[in-house]
């Protein structure tokens, strides 16, 4: 399901997670893209998720510029991932940062 919205809630293995949209797709050095980027945190803790979804492409192989819509089973996938990968939303400290692919993983 993709929305609008630039933030919202979803649930994650009965878990409530708050999503916030940090940046859609921008230009950056040297004719590169940067994707979609979203932060991620348990709405009872403060320790953040910054997950970084890939630039979208077009069928022509050229970068997507349009602002793009947010998937929220993209955005459930990437929850899922970045606490395999090691974020524990309880925990102390920084907003930590993990890159996905176009479908959260």
């Amino acid at each position: 399901m993709k929305t609008r919205d630039t933030s919202g809630t979803i649930e994650v293995d009965g878990e409530t997670y708050q999503w916030d949209l940090r940046r859609q797709p921008r230009p950056i050095s040297g004719g590169r893209w940067e994707g979609v980027a979203i932060t991620l945190r348990h709405v009872d803790f403060k320790r953040e998720a910054i997950v970084q979804f890939p630039p979208p492409v077009r069928p022509n192989g050229r970068p997507d510029v349009e602002r793009q819509l947010v998937n929220l089973d993209h955005v459930r996938n990437a929850v899922s991932a970045a606490i395999e990968a090691g974020w524990d939303p309880a925990s102390r400290g920084k907003a930590v940062v993990f890159d996905v692919d176009a479908e959260g993983r």
